[in-house]
């Protein structure tokens, strides 16, 4: 059934322009650690605050991890105007992403730890993957007697 899932998942995100098959691996595995992450938060804390704002903050942050995705395959292609390109999208996105955790913070009333817990997911998904990317290269160790 996961396997399933994980094929569904990969096909939407090439239909959506992840061509970069690790780029892809990354936004799918963030999909997935958000959504387990969400749901396991709201039913261990009985979708009490904190879960919710947990749910809020890995949603934050995996919209901004696909927009950073995007373009950074865009930008490998594109030559000229790939600086302004790049600053305008980072500090969009700085500067939507501030407003609304300030606002789920300052009127919505979220927890701040349940929401950096949530924009952490990010985190633990590029450490995840950068293990796995060591664990896969690295040659396997002999003897010693080799050489």
């Amino acid at each position: 059934m996961l396997q399933v899932l994980v094929q569904k998942i990969d096909a939407l995100l090439y239909r959506r322009g992840f061509a970069v098959p690790d780029a892809r691996r990354l936004m799918r595995n963030q999909m997935l650690l958000a959504a387990g992450g969400s749901a396991v938060a709201c039913l261990v804390t009985g979708f009490a605050n904190w879960g919710f704002s947990f749910a809020a903050g890995a949603f934050i942050i995996s919209i901004n991890f696909w927009w950073l995705s995007k373009a950074a395959q865009e930008l490998v292609r594109v030559k000229q105007g790939a600086t302004f390109t790049l600053l305008t999208l980072f500090y969009g996105r700085l500067v939507l992403t501030a407003a609304a955790i300030a606002g789920l913070v300052g009127w919505a009333g979220a927890s701040v730890y349940g929401l950096l817990a949530g924009l952490s997911t990010v985190v633990l998904n590029a450490a995840l993957w950068g293990v796995l990317q060591i664990r896969h290269k690295v040659p396997s160790v002999g003897k010693g007697k080799e050489a």
